[in-house]
């Protein structure tokens, strides 16, 4: 039985634009709505979680008549997020390295020198 609260891992087994549908190691099945994934804007849902997934997730509500539980992953500490077997390899979806940023930077100086030209024939 599940508490609210209670940190849990669960495999995607549906997605759509709106929400995640998980299961869990018992069967039991819930519903990461994508206003529980991040407090920031969410474009791609599945930049969270494709099918065949795992996430550790907080459960928020637990229905009563059927055990279907509404889970959060913004609420789940960063650190935990990522400590699933499944998972562990894969990085923060917000998670951003220096390197990602290298054409960038060697490009930056170019487009720099481009736009200072152009608003220079432009007067």
């Amino acid at each position: 039985m599940y508490e609210i609260g209670q940190l849990i891992i669960g495999k995607v087994t549906g997605v759509k634009p709106y929400a995640l549908f998980l299961t869990f190691d018992d069967g039991t099945q819930g519903l990461l709505h994508i206003s529980e994934i991040s407090d920031d804007f969410v474009r791609d849902i599945e930049k969270y979680g494709t099918f065949d997934d795992e996430m550790r997730v907080k459960v928020i509500s637990i229905d009563n008549k059927n055990g279907f539980l509404r889970v959060s992953y913004k609420r789940v500490d960063a650190a935990d997020r990522y400590n699933t077997h499944n998972n562990e390899k894969k990085s923060s979806p917000l998670s951003v390295k220096e390197e990602d940023f290298a054409p960038l930077k060697e490009k930056l100086p170019v487009w720099i020198a481009d736009t200072l030209k152009k608003a220079k024939e432009e007067k």
